[in-house]
């Protein structure tokens, strides 16, 4: 909002750009303009797509599920051939040829265990990439809203500047008709640099907020595509005893630790197996002097049987009841910190949520009350401008304050939404909030 009537821009000096200057804006402003922007339910999925992190846990998925691959079946059988000839004084001896397949038969029922507890390996590692992904969709939304909050402050602060630069104009001309002390164009001098100074700083943060939504974007990404979007809330505030009841569903790292104790439970039950033996049947033909006269041939036909009197699959039974305590224990650990601290962060929603709309209602509402009254009292004489130069003040630091309550807003929010299992089961292509 302009406090003075419009004036005509001060002369800045103009400077001829380089030729390779020119090439690499053209060169810029052409990848930029080829990208559409992007709301935040597209930048995030562009994330979960593109990033080398959504590789990471999509790679460590595929590793889970590989390690089932196998598990359960029966051994192989074997074939064996082996010749004997003996030689005796004179005689040209004996040659004996055995042809043996061997057959190992697991009579324990310990395969289908096996199979069962790989399977729900299996099954954890996918609720794993869940809640990989997850947390990879609070960080990018996350991102997103920091990209828009260095935006916003970046353009309150340019607007300030540029308002204080239209009184600096104004109060020149006043000196030089000698209406005004020299008092008064320092201090919008010494406002205006302070602002510039800040300016400076938003500049420094929104590329580094942009950088890092580039980054997440994968390698492939050369430039950040404009990003659109506001600040303000936009989810239903939840019932806070319906989150706590469908917590244990929603979180897919619980889900997957309850599948990691099932199958160290299955994987127990399998080693308790250990003490059935497991025979070999062997089976073959067996051959004398084959090529010469008189050969002649027979059967083998044998069963070998081993004793576990030792040694019972002691070990693996030990582990898998290990690994059964740990996960359990690890999944009641989970649920008594999210529960705990899901309540905080709800009311910490609230709290942020009617904070942001009394700073809207009693403040920035007032400041620009108090530019549009401090406006007016100057075009009617009864102010001078350095009123005009507090109102500014005073709004840019409510709009400021804003950007940052809004902000603060959104993260509670995405917090919330990741302790609540709310991204958990978000498919691709489903909206981020």
């Amino acid at each position: 909002m302009n406090l003075l009537k419009a004036m005509p821009p001060r002369p800045r000096r103009m400077l001829m750009p380089t030729i390779p200057g020119s090439i690499l804006l053209v060169l810029l402003s052409g990848g930029a303009a080829a990208q559409e922007p992007l709301e935040v339910s597209q930048y995030v999925e562009r994330v979960l797509e593109a990033s080398l992190e959504a590789r990471v846990v999509r790679a460590e998925a595929a590793l889970g599920r590989a390690e089932a691959v196998g598990v359960g079946l029966w051994p192989n059988p074997s074939l064996q051939w082996q010749r004997e000839k003996a030689t005796s004084g004179r005689s040209d001896g004996q040659s004996q040829d055995v042809v043996l397949a061997s057959i190992p038969l697991v009579l324990s029922g310990r395969l289908s265990l096996e199979a069962e507890a790989a399977q729900r390996g299996a099954e954890a590692a996918e609720a794993r990439l869940a809640r990989a992904r997850a947390e990879l969709r609070y960080e990018a939304t996350r991102t997103f809203a920091e990209v828009l909050a260095t935006q916003r402050r970046r353009a309150i602060l340019e607007e300030s500047l540029a308002e204080l630069r239209r009184l600096t104009d104004a109060i020149a001309v006043r000196e030089r008709a000698g209406e005004a002390a020299g008092y008064d164009r320092l201090r919008i001098e010494v406002e205006a640099a302070s602002v510039q100074d800040a300016l400076r700083g938003a500049h420094v943060d929104e590329r580094q907020a942009r950088a890092n939504a580039l980054r997440l974007l994968g390698p492939e990404a050369k430039v950040l595509p404009e990003l659109q979007g506001t600040l303000a809330p936009e989810q239903a505030l939840p019932d806070g005893g319906a989150l706590l009841a469908e917590l244990e569903s929603k979180r897919a790292d619980v889900r997957a630790l309850s599948l990691e104790a099932r199958g160290a439970e299955s994987a127990r039950r399998a080693a308790d197996r250990g003490w059935v033996p497991e025979p070999t049947v062997n089976a073959g033909a067996q051959l004398l002097d084959v090529g010469l006269p008189g050969a002649g041939g027979g059967y083998v036909v044998g069963v070998s049987l081993p004793l576990p009197i030792f040694k019972r699959r002691q070990g693996e039974r030990a582990r898998a009841e290990a690994h059964r305590e740990l996960a359990e224990a690890r999944k009641a650990s989970l649920l008594h910190t999210a529960r705990s601290r899901l309540t905080v962060a709800l009311d910490t929603v609230v709290a942020r949520r009617e904070r942001l709309a009394r700073h809207g209602q009693d403040v920035l509402a007032r400041t620009e009350e108090l530019r549009r009254i401090a406006a007016t009292a100057y075009r009617g004489g009864s102010a001078e401008l350095l009123v005009l130069v507090d109102a500014e003040r005073a709004a840019r630091e409510a709009q400021l304050k804003s950007v940052e309550l809004a902000l603060d807003a959104v993260e509670s929010e995405t917090d919330l939404l990741l302790l609540a299992g709310a991204y958990d089961g978000a498919m691709p292509g489903s909206p981020s909030r």
